[in-house]
């Protein structure tokens, strides 16, 4: 056993942890295809005090990308462009034992118990309106000097929990997907390291930066979540190369060569999940739901 790892319980809360979470939702202006494509972090903010308790205070700021999917140019105006959000404030959490608990205005409510066993069903909580998620099996992975558990779980659309991070769609994230969007949890690290899915560069994917409009060429993913076959449709140009399909644990799934301004991808034997396509330096987020 390597000497420098540690098995006792972590402050989950220490160390100035960071979440990136990428978000893909259908939403509507004036009209429906309208495509959000969100990478945003969690950052604690300092303290807050409530009743003699000490919370700690979660902030959000990201970087927001509007694609609309609703047919060929021109598109509605409110549904183009490239925004920065954030810091806003999200919500007032602390650690108790195994649990992390949430303010909810009037009182505490459970987040996460992280004290679970193969074959016990979560409970209720937060982000968990569902009663019969199951734990399916249990592992550990490596945060910082800390192993923590990671639970597979059964029944469920978030593939896992990791002890003191989240779920695999994030920190505050619903474990039940809602209809209109995806989200899956991208990095969690600890200042300016990263440990998961892997160590590296920080999880600092969203600046707080002033806000900019990126110009780049327009990609087009119909339809988003996607059964078996994805059009993709470049506005103002083409594209000649490989089209990548990466998952969330950074791996490419897919290569598929590509030329022009629009292709058909076969994804019905990708597995259900959040993606990554990229096509040269663009990258977009997609959903296979089969």
């Amino acid at each position: 056993m390597l000497p420098f790892l540690v098995f006792a319980q972590d402050d989950y809360l220490a160390n100035d942890p960071i979440w990136t979470v990428g978000s893909v939702c259908n939403i509507s202006f004036t009209s429906p295809g309208c495509i959000a494509n969100d990478v945003f972090n969690y950052q604690l903010d300092g303290d807050s005090i409530i009743n003699g308790t000490t919370y700690d205070k979660v902030v959000q700021k990201g970087q927001v990308s509007y694609m609309w999917q609703g047919g060929p140019p021109p598109l509605p105006p409110q549904c183009t462009g490239e925004y920065i959000h954030g810091p806003a404030f999200v919500g007032l959490i602390r650690q108790v034992g195994y649990t992390i608990l949430q303010w909810d205005g009037t009182m505490d409510r459970l987040l996460y118990d992280f004290d679970l066993s193969v074959g016990e069903t979560l409970p209720v909580t937060m982000n968990n309106p569902t009663p019969d998620i199951t734990v399916a099996a249990i592992d550990e992975v490596l945060i910082g000097t800390q192993l923590r558990k990671r639970f597979t779980l059964a029944n469920s659309d978030a593939e896992y929990l990791i002890e003191g991070i989240g779920n695999s769609h994030g920190l505050f994230e619903s474990i039940p997907i809602p209809f209109e969007c995806s989200y899956s949890l991208e990095c969690f690290g600890l200042g300016t390291m990263a440990y998961y899915p892997m160590p590296g560069p920080n999880c600092s994917l969203a600046l707080a930066t002033p806000s900019i409009v990126v110009e780049q060429p327009r990609v087009s993913l119909s339809p988003n979540p996607v059964q078996d076959e994805l059009a993709i449709n470049v506005f103002y140009g083409s594209f000649t190369g490989t089209v990548r399909l990466i998952d969330t644990q950074g791996r490419e799934v897919l290569q598929v060569p590509m030329t022009g301004s629009w292709g058909i991808i076969d994804l019905a034997h990708v597995p259900n999940g959040a993606y990554l396509i990229v096509l040269g330096e663009v990258r977009q987020r997609m959903v296979v739901a089969h």
